[in-house]
Order: structure tokens, then C-alpha cells, then sequence
């Protein structure tokens, strides 16, 4: 028996989506408790409530003035009766069997705690999360926006942190760190949760196995709440425990078909800690050229790139918060036709820049 961690406030439309992909994996001795965080659709809540008359395993919390997802769900916890929860976003549409060889990894040691599975998009079918990735005072989606072929998603491993949109817990884990820290309003609860259950000496580990589809952003009303604040709050807490990983995720993704001569490297990313990255890594950069158009979340190459500078013999290394910054210069990127170029960014990709051609 399970239990799913469920805190909505969603349109009808979504959540007929949302159980009409979640239904089949839910066994007949499971319970899903929906905490409805004063939801003010009058059809989503019609839709709950005639399914919870017709479905035994549907308990329904109603709370009329929103709460937040960290009380929310610390409320459905309270009333949970499995050791096992599976916390699990609205706009989570799992494939196949991903719950269950969730659930499988999560008690393949006593040592794990926490599991969640490789979220994809449902617009491009490319990688949304495989669990958190940490530089200097910024987090990010570990491998965002790869291709779910790639051989380094297809590796489970254990990660720092995790994302709660899907994310199977050990209950008694959850209890002795506390649950979710209510001081959040819909913003970094579930980092917080999964990295201190890492520093408690137990595992979250990145199911590879296990796939969903994950409509980012679309769960959560994103209204009345400063994440900034929330991040600086996190970080406050935090900072002298997180270990900064992104050079291990880099690191790994290394190999002989990448030519590590001496770059000149285009800095597209709001980070100051490349320099650093860079130096672990023993990646030889003969000039830094700092883009001004770095800020912005598509950028034009043709724009901020000289045409003498398209045709230089020698390798590039773009350095972005995240890739798809420039994965729409497809026409550049073929006219430069440079083998060595590179890109690096803040979600722990290192690609050959020709790749993005075929990402976008």
C-alpha cells in the first residue's frame, strides 16, 4: 500500500488529465489524499468530488483559503496511513510502470529515502529533471533540456537533491526531518526536503527507469509569493552544507572525442563561479568575451558574434545558464562547422555545440 501526496488548485481540464493518467497505476489497497488549497474552480471541484463519492481510495481535505504546497501536503501527510508516500505534482503524467519501479528502487536499500523519476516535457519529449545540480548560490535541473537518449540520463544514480513533482518518500524519513519547512509558499520546499534527508545520511537517488511527463509550472498558482526571496531564504539556511557539483556532472560527460586544446570562450551565464569550474575541470581558455546579451533567454549569435569571428580556426566554448539560451542558431551553428566547439551550462550539460542542431 502507498500513499499519494496530492495538493491542488487546478482547472478541471487538468485534473481529469491528471487522474485519467494516474488511475491505472493506483492499486486497489492504495489512497490518494487531495488537500484542495483553496481551489476556486467550481468544475474541478465538482470533478473531485463526484469521483471521491465513487472512488473509495479519494479523501478529500478542502481548505478554503490557500495554504501553500508545504503545509498542504504536511497536512495530507498527517493523514496518510502507508509508510510510503508519493508526492505527485497535477501536472505529472507518469508512463507505464514508472510508479512501480519507482517504489522498487526506493526499497532497494534501507539507506534510500527518497526517489524520483526522469520528468520530461510533454511539448518537446526532452529532459525537464533528473534531480538538482548546485554551483555558487544557484540550483538547477540537473541535464535540462537533453534528449532522454542521451546515455547519461539512461544512468540511475544518487543525487543531492530532488524535485518533489514526483517523489516517493519514506514516511518515517519525512517525519524525523521535520516534513516540509512551511516557511516556503510554493517554492523550494521539496530542494530543501530532499537535501536535508541527504544530509541526515540517507539517499535520493534519480530512478532512470522511471519516466513522466511533467507540464512545469502549470500546478502551482504563482501568485503572491517572491521566489527571489524564498531563494535568498534557502540559501541563508543552506549554503556552508551544499556541496557545489556542477564540475562533477561536467566532469563525467568528458571523453577523448572532445578536442581540449586552448578556447576562446563566449560567457553567455549569469554565474561568477566559471572561473573556478573552469580551472577544476583544466580546461584552457585563452580569452573570456562576456556577451552583453547574456540576461536574455534566447539569444541571437548573429547579433553579439562578428562575421571574422564565425570563421576562427579555432575551438569555442560557450559557457549559459542553460543551452537552449542559444539552441535556435541553427544557421550559425552550421556555418561556424567547427567539430570542437563546446557548450557548457548551469544544469550540468557539457555538449559538442553541432549537437543543439539536432536538439532543437
Amino acid at each position: 500500500m502507498v500513499s499519494y501526496i496530492i495538493a491542488m488548485d487546478n482547472t478541471y481540464a487538468l485534473m481529469s488529465n491528471f487522474f485519467g493518467f494516474l488511475l491505472p497505476s493506483v492499486k486497489q489497497d492504495d489512497e490518494m489524499i487531495i488537500v484542495c488549497d483553496g481551489c476556486d474552480s467550481i468544475a474541478a471541484m465538482d470533478y473531485l468530488e463526484s469521483m471521491a463519492q465513487i472512488d473509495s481510495r479519494i479523501h478529500l481535505i478542502k481548505i478554503k483559503e490557500k495554504i501553500g504546497f508545504a503545509k498542504a501536503n504536511n497536512l495530507a501527510v498527517n493523514a496518510a496511513v502507508s509508510e510510503t508516500l508519493i508526492f505527485i505534482n497535477t501536472d505529472i503524467f507518469p508512463v507505464g510502470d514508472c510508479i512501480d519501479n519507482m517504489l522498487y528502487a526506493l526499497n532497494c536499500s534501507e539507506k534510500i529515502a527518497a526517489v524520483q523519476p526522469l520528468l520530461l516535457y510533454p511539448q518537446t519529449g526532452l529532459v525537464q529533471s533528473t534531480g538538482h545540480v548546485f554551483s555558487e548560490f544557484k540550483s538547477g535541473q540537473l541535464f535540462s533540456m537533453r534528449r532522454p537518449t542521451d546515455r547519461i540520463i539512461k544512468q540511475s544514480a544518487p543525487r543531492q537533491a530532488l524535485t518533489m513533482a514526483l517523489c516517493a518518500v519514506k514516511k518515517r524519513v519525512f517525519s524525523q526531518i521535520g516534513g516540509f519547512n512551511e516557511s516556503y509558499y510554493n517554492s523550494h520546499e521539496g530542494m530543501e526536503l530532499t537535501l536535508k534527508i541527504s544530509l541526515h545520511g540517507y539517499v535520493c537517488m534519480y530512478c532512470a527507469k522511471a519516466v513522466a511527463y511533467h507540464c512545469s509550472g502549470v500546478a502551482r498558482k504563482k501568485v503572491s509569493f517572491d521566489i527571489s526571496r524564498q531563494r535568498a531564504y534557502f540559501y541563508q539556511q543552506w549554503h556552508s552544507h551544499i556541496i557545489n557539483d556542477l564540475e562533477k556532472y561536467l566532469s563525467q560527460q568528458m571523453d577523448f572525442n572532445m578536442d581540449f586544446g586552448e578556447y576562446i570562450v563566449y560567457n553567455l551565464s549569469s554565474s561568477t563561479d566559471w572561473t573556478r569550474i573552469l580551472e577544476e575541470l583544466r580546461i584552457n581558455c585563452v580569452q573570456e568575451i562576456v556577451l552583453e546579451e547574456r540576461f536574455e533567454e534566447k539569444i541571437n549569435l548573429y547579433d553579439c558574434i562578428s562575421f571574422t569571428s564565425l570563421y576562427y580556426p579555432g575551438p569555442y566554448l560557450f559557457l549559459c545558464d542553460s543551452f537552449s539560451q542559444i539552441a535556435s542558431n541553427n544557421n550559425w551553428i552550421c556555418n561556424r562547422n567547427n567539430l570542437a566547439d563546446l557548450v557548457m551550462d548551469l544544469n550540468g550539460n557539457l555538449l559538442h555545440l553541432y549537437t543543439l542542431v539536432r536538439n532543437t
